[in-house]
This record gives structure tokens, C-alpha cells and sequence, in this order.
């Protein structure tokens, strides 16, 4: 009887452990995305303080993590209401408090100044925003 109360006892606390787990991975899944949008949205920013005229910005889907550095790397197209439209390389951090874009690879074609308007904004999840 109690061989069968400690084995009844072990398979709860393993389908607990289990059960703990996969609820933690998915929390962390999605603290991620939020974390990516958080991101993005300030790069947006960056973006619409660093470049004029600016009327849409779309984010990749695929993006890199140099976790020794902290950035990620994304690949952003940016158009302009004069129907220039281009994609810059962004780093992006959380950490990084700055008003106007500092880290990207393109955008010679873009002016630079700042975009007063409202610009649509697509994230790499597929939510879009105006700023």
C-alpha cells in the first residue's frame, strides 16, 4: 500500500513539474515578442526623429540576436511620401535611449531631418501602429 501512495505521490509532483514547465515556456514566448515590439517601436521612433518625411515603416520577420552584444539586427524598409522606399539594416537594443537612429546600414537615399506626421508602422508580428 505504500509502494502505491509514494508512486501515486512521484507521478503528481513529475505531471506538476511538466506541466510548470511548459506553462513557463510559453510565458516566455511571449515576453519575447513583447520585448521585439518594444524594441521596434523604439526604432520607429529613431527612424521617424533620424529620417524626414517618412509615411511607413515595416519591420522583418527574421531577425538576428548577438547576445554578447545585447542588439538584435533587422532588416527595416522604410517609405517616404515622395515614393522613396528602401530597406536599412537597424540594431536594435532596449537599452539604447537615443531620439535619432545611430546604428544602420543604407538609407544614403533618405533625407535627413525629422518626419512631423503620423507614419503607419508594421511590426515583424504583423500588428500595425501609427506614430
Amino acid at each position: 500500500m505504500k509502494k502505491k501512495t509514494w508512486f501515486i505521490g512521484l507521478l503528481v509532483l513529475i505531471l506538476i513539474g511538466v506541466v510548470g514547465f511548459m506553462w513557463f515556456k510559453q510565458n516566455e514566448a511571449e515576453r519575447k515578442e513583447q520585448e521585439m515590439v518594444r524594441m521596434e517601436t523604439i526604432t520607429a521612433k529613431q527612424i521617424k526623429n533620424t529620417f524626414a518625411d517618412v509615411t511607413e515603416i515595416k519591420f522583418s520577420e527574421n531577425y538576428g540576436e548577438n547576445k554578447l552584444t545585447g542588439y538584435t539586427e533587422v532588416m527595416v524598409t522604410v517609405s517616404t511620401r515622395y515614393g522613396v522606399s528602401s530597406e536599412i539594416g537597424v540594431s536594435m537594443s532596449l537599452n539604447n535611449k537615443s531620439k535619432t537612429l545611430r546604428s544602420y546600414d543604407g538609407g544614403s537615399e533618405f533625407e535627413i531631418g525629422t518626419t512631423g506626421n503620423k507614419m503607419k508602422v508594421t511590426f515583424s508580428n504583423g500588428t500595425e501602429v501609427s506614430l
